[in-house]
């Protein structure tokens, strides 16, 4: 057996032996699996992949794992005095260095690998549709990601462990070289610049990891990681060969020895350098696991016809660029194999390309943005506002439709949720998203003597608290009966608005029954029951959340007239056995052969439904329904006019399932490892 393989041997059975090494597992697996969690819930309804979360979750992780792994590979050696046989031997201490690196790295493998079947378990288990999409080698370039930095931080450690006599030293060594230094000093960068993480990005190690586990690989991110471990384990060996030249006879051999490592740092400083400046990105598909894109945006490129262009106006040292330019790309794919719309990507650097990003900014662009230009029509897209398939996808529908013009009126002057409030509790960021899909956001106050524009497509009535009066709920009635719209979202069975008013249009407010339903905070509602009708159809296996919703339930106005003047109550979303959103129509399958609007009212159990801090704070459908509600009142095909990012990550985890996953993989599953591998020690102590 060569003397490397019994060193790797002893290695691993040294670790085995150790207390220490139990615990640095158990605590590794808790910490990544918290850390995953935690990271999952914010990654939910984002276009990142699983892969990449679980990858982002494990990294920060690493090199503490790898520091106590390794921390007394050498120290043991020299305190208990087997150095000085081990030196005797004819072995080079390259052969010895390399043994005790590969039987760390071996254990730095087997718990990383452990940590992902306990994830994809827990995952099949208690959320299998984050999984969907992910094949078996999906996470595949996440393990090489995380084995690349693994394998750099056991060099490292193993490094210290040959400087230092006592393992303790050598782990707080490691973990200042390997933690304290790189993010120490990146939150430094970051609290000193004004710009902060907007100006540099994330953190380049987490960055490293999210851009491979994501299928885009850098030749210098890779001959980085393997010049700098050969470069530790070379000082290593190093170290461990200066022991042999005790007293002064070894002088010339310790000075020749530190030249050596000196002239191994410049030229592994001068090769990661030469590797950045001679870099090379490779996308492989095969950690790109996101889903097709939605039915939406497929019709959107379908139907459109013609060449457009897509400027990315946009830094290339900026964070965003690489996940621009691949959405980009996905897109002209995705076009061009569906034989429509033709789309030519330039990119346009403003440190660069000063001319043509003047031009730009006289056309209304501003830095940091994405153009579409067809014919002489433009959408400007800031990235500041959000940038996603969505809404690329309408402003590619603008671009293409012909103009027109559908007004959304919101009514003011009793308590309502504004569409102008940039808060948690306004509705701007919804209403942003009907201005790009071609709306014209407007408001309008029912207690003037002005009548209900004629351009009105809809009127929306968000959570009002105060009640119509008698003239303003005649004028609505009176527009309701000539083909009105009228959206509503109410909080509470008792609340004011327009509650007063709906009976007499087939539906009214009843008490919500909470028996049979699901939660994520506890105060909030599930709700997946969606009925076939055009708003809700489209949403089919999605989720929307409610809080504390109200239930509606027919009038005895619905299914009482006929002909023209048949109103029909249709459920939309139920929970448990509640109804949480309804439509009534008046007059529906007369439209077409008598020339007659039908009208159409939607109402939705709950006021904060489309506010800002609802939609951001985690994922769901809400957009999409209220989107949907929109389109089917204004008389828009509801499955083309919204629609979900195709590369949205849906665990579909309420609280309960949640905190059972927590328990599992953080608790359960860390705690039994360790206790096996302290027993496990204990016997070999026993032997011993």
């Amino acid at each position: 057996m060569s003397p490397m393989r019994v060193t790797v041997s002893r290695t691993l059975g040294r670790m085995r032996s150790l207390y220490s090494s139990a615990l640095a597992v158990g605590a590794f697996l808790s910490a990544s699996a918290v850390a995953f969690s935690f990271g999952l819930e914010a990654a939910e309804g984002g276009s990142i992949s699983i892969a990449a979360v679980w990858a982002a979750a494990v990294s920060p992780f690493l090199p503490a794992l790898a520091a106590f792994l390794a921390m007394d590979v050498w120290s043991d050696e020299k305190q208990t005095g087997r150095i000085e046989i081990l030196l005797t031997a004819p072995v080079l201490e390259r052969d010895l260095t390399l043994g005790k690196f590969l039987g760390v790295f071996i254990a730095l493998v087997t718990s990383t690998f452990l940590s992902f079947a306990v994830t994809v378990a827990a995952l099949r288990f208690s959320a299998p549709s984050a999984l969907a999409g992910v094949g078996p080698l999906g996470f595949c370039p996440a393990f090489l990601a995380l084995m690349l930095q693994g394998a750099l931080w056991c060099s490292v450690s193993v490094a210290m462990s040959s400087v230092f006599r006592h393992a303790a030293t050598a782990a707080c060594a490691s973990l200042l070289l390997l933690v304290g230094i790189p993010r120490g000093g990146w939150a430094a960068l970051l609290a000193w610049a004004p710009q902060g993480r907007p100006q540099f990005g994330e953190m380049p190690l987490d960055a490293q990891v999210v851009d491979m586990a994501s299928g885009l690989f850098s030749s210098g991110t890779i001959v980085s990681y393997l010049v700098l471990s050969a470069f530790f384990l070379f000082v290593a060996s190093k170290f461990v060969a200066m022991l042999r030249f005790g007293g002064r006879g070894g002088r010339s051999w310790r000075i020749s020895t530190g030249v050596a490592l000196v002239l191994a740092f410049l030229l592994s400083g001068l090769c990661v350098e030469l590797s950045h400046r001679t870099d090379v990105k490779l996308d492989v598909p095969l950690g790109n696991t996101g889903k097709p894109f939605s039915a939406r945006t497929r019709s959107i490129l379908v139907e459109a016809q013609g060449d457009m262009t897509a400027t990315c106006f946009l830094s290339r040292r900026d964070a965003r660029f690489r996940e621009v330019s691949r959405f980009l790309r996905a897109l002209q794919a995705e076009s061009a194999s569906l034989g429509g719309l033709k789309i030519d990507i330039s990119y346009i650097d403003p440190r660069w390309d000063i001319g043509r990003a003047e031009e730009l900014i006289r056309l209304g662009a501003s830095e940091d943005s994405i153009v579409f230009v067809k014919g002489r029509r433009r959408a400007f897209l800031p990235l500041s506002d959000g940038f996603g398939e969505r809404v690329c996808a309408s402003a590619i529908l603008r671009l293409t439709m012909p103009p027109q013009r559908r007004n959304v009126y919101w009514s003011i002057g009793h308590g309502e949720i504004s569409a102008t409030d940039y808060g948690s509790w306004g509705m701007s960021d919804i209403a942003r998203d009907l201005a790009r899909d071609g709306y014209r956001n407007a408001t309008i106050d029912l207690s003037g003597d002005a009548s209900i524009p004629s351009d009105c497509a809809l009127i929306v009535v968000a959570g009002a608290k105060d009640d119509f009066s008698r003239a303003e709920t005649g004028r609505i009635d009176s527009y309701l009966k000539a083909g009105g719209r009228l959206l509503v979202l109410t909080s509470a069975a008792e609340s004011g608005g327009v509650s007063s008013l709906l009976p007499s249009w087939g539906l009214r407010a009843s008490a919500f029954q909470a028996t049979g339903t699901r939660t994520v905070t506890g105060s909030d509602v599930i709700v997946g029951d969606f009925s076939e009708h055009a708003i809700s159809k489209p949403l089919d296996g999605s989720r929307i959340l409610l809080e504390r919703p109200v239930a509606f339930m027919p009038s005895a106005a619905a299914e009482a007239g006929s002909g023209a003047d048949r109103v029909e109550f249709s459920p939309l979303a139920r929970a448990g056995t509640s109804v949480v959103a309804a439509a009534v129509e008046r007059g529906v399958g007369t439209g077409a052969d008598l020339s007659i609007r039908p009208t159409r009212i939607v109402a939705i159990g709950d006021a904060s439904f489309a506010m800002n801090g609802q939609l951001a704070a985690r994922a769901s459908a809400n957009r999409d329904f209220f989107l949907n509600c929109v389109a089917y009142l204004s008389g828009t095909d509801a499955s083309v006019a919204s629609g979900a990012d195709s590369g949205a990550l849906v665990t579909g985890f309420d609280r309960a399932g949640r905190l059972r996953f927590l328990m599992y993989t953080a608790g359960a599953v860390p705690l039994a490892v360790a206790l096996v591998m302290l027993l496990v020690a204990l016997r070999r102590r026993r032997r011993t």
